[in-house]
């Protein structure tokens, strides 16, 4: 059954008013008819079992057959925190750690990245945000993982650190201390473990000043093996390790 996330101002009581966008898709794209049946999700942990009534060009509605409210998200809020980077990079990490199972992506600048430019045009914005959504979509999510404005290094360091349960860093000169180490060192508190935030560096790493940083603000760097990944390949890799450690990649 085909899903799309909606404003929750597009469901009302017994009836759903799909917007253009959507509605161009279910007609033109997936080519649906009247009385076929899609999954309505309202990014609030509801899903909606819906029969499509009026198909149109400009006027899309469906009424509302069952309601019922999914358990597919993961117990741990995981967000990434994550250097920017070049456009094709950064959106594949966007889709993939959608997939994987994340809560937030928070973009920061630091001293080694590559994309250093803070403000992003409100056109590359939305088309990130169409990114989430498609991924949620395709991934069967629940809800639609939230993308937080873009900040320097320290600034998400100083907010991490006031949020989360436990924050770690992946950093390639960390020698002793594996991320499996870590969450297993918590096994015995891990139903307290509710949120965890996990740093990806630029493609240059984390400046010796950085890591410094994150020492001191209780951040612990992690390893993530013996071989050097690309940052983007870390920033799915990472979470997916994370979730199946806390055991949220099994059925």
């Amino acid at each position: 059954m085909h899903r799309f996330f909606l404003p929750a101002g597009s469901i009302a009581s017994e009836k759903v008013n799909f917007p253009a966008p959507i509605a161009h898709q279910i007609r033109h794209v997936l080519r649906l008819k009247e009385g076929m049946e899609v999954e309505v999700l309202d990014n609030q942990g509801n899903a909606l079992c819906v029969r499509l009534e009026a198909v149109e060009e400009t006027n899309m509605v469906g009424q509302i057959v069952v309601r019922t409210k999914p358990q597919g998200e993961p117990a741990v809020q995981l967000t990434v925190c994550v250097s920017l980077t070049q456009r094709e990079k950064f959106e594949l990490i966007l889709q993939k750690t959608v997939e994987v199972g994340v809560t937030c992506i928070q973009p920061f600048v630091s001293r080694y990245s590559l994309v250093r430019d803070k403000s992003i045009e409100e056109k590359r914005r939305q088309r990130w945000e169409d990114i989430l959504r498609e991924a949620a979509e395709q991934s069967r999510r629940v809800l639609i993982p939230s993308l937080e404005e873009v900040y320097s290094l320290p600034k998400v360091i100083e907010s991490c650190t006031a949020e989360y349960d436990l924050c770690l860093a992946a950093w390639e000169g960390e020698q002793t201390t594996s991320l499996q180490n870590v969450l297993q060192s918590h096994q015995s508190d891990r139903k307290n473990l509710i949120s965890i935030a996990i740093f990806i560096g630029p493609e240059g790493g984390f400046a010796q000043q950085e890591v410094e940083l994150f020492q001191q603000a209780g951040v612990k760097p992690v390893s993530l093996g013996k071989r050097i990944l690309r940052m983007e390949t870390a920033a799915i890799v990472a979470p997916a390790l994370i979730l199946y450690e806390l055991g949220e990649m099994g059925v």
